[in-house]
């Protein structure tokens, strides 16, 4: 799903909340982020997307899967397990927006299949800054993918 024009990568939001998605947006954007934000609403429906966007022409592949679900308590654990074989087969990262790092819950995500988990956090500033530590492990991640032959 790179934009082929400006070579940006493109990470697709899993968010069952317009305007977290919208937050999440606009504070990539305002950072200058060099990415584009896709939000595919919430589990039900992303979850036939993200297979049709893995599974479809390579041009449309995202880059990074951010999952950030508040339905209930295991909603964003339970949607990551659902992708993980087919995010694993298509080389692209999943991480966890989570309410926090707790140790326990930070398990369960890793364990699920997310490959990193982000804090979601009030405080406006610190949420930049956290959204910052995502993209960063972004570039962290591409550098350091195995090479396929």
């Amino acid at each position: 799903m790179s934009n082929s024009a400006a070579n940006l990568p493109t990470f697709v939001l899993v968010d069952d909340h317009v305007h977290s998605a919208r937050l999440l947006r606009r504070t990539l954007h305002e950072a200058a982020t060099p990415a584009r934000l896709v939000w595919i609403g919430p589990a039900k429906r992303a979850g036939k997307t993200v297979k049709a966007l893995l599974f479809g022409a390579p041009e449309r592949k995202p880059d990074m899967i951010i999952v950030d679900l508040k339905a209930h308590s295991a909603a964003t654990e339970e949607f990551i397990a659902s992708i993980r074989d087919i995010a694993d087969e298509a080389d692209v990262p999943v991480v966890a927006i989570a309410p926090s790092l707790d140790g326990e819950l930070r398990n369960a995500l890793i364990s699920a299949g997310a490959r990193a988990v982000f804090e979601r956090l009030a405080d406006s500033e610190a949420y930049r800054a956290e959204m910052a530590h995502l993209t960063s492990y972004w570039v962290r991640e591409t550098l350091t993918w195995p090479i396929r032959a």
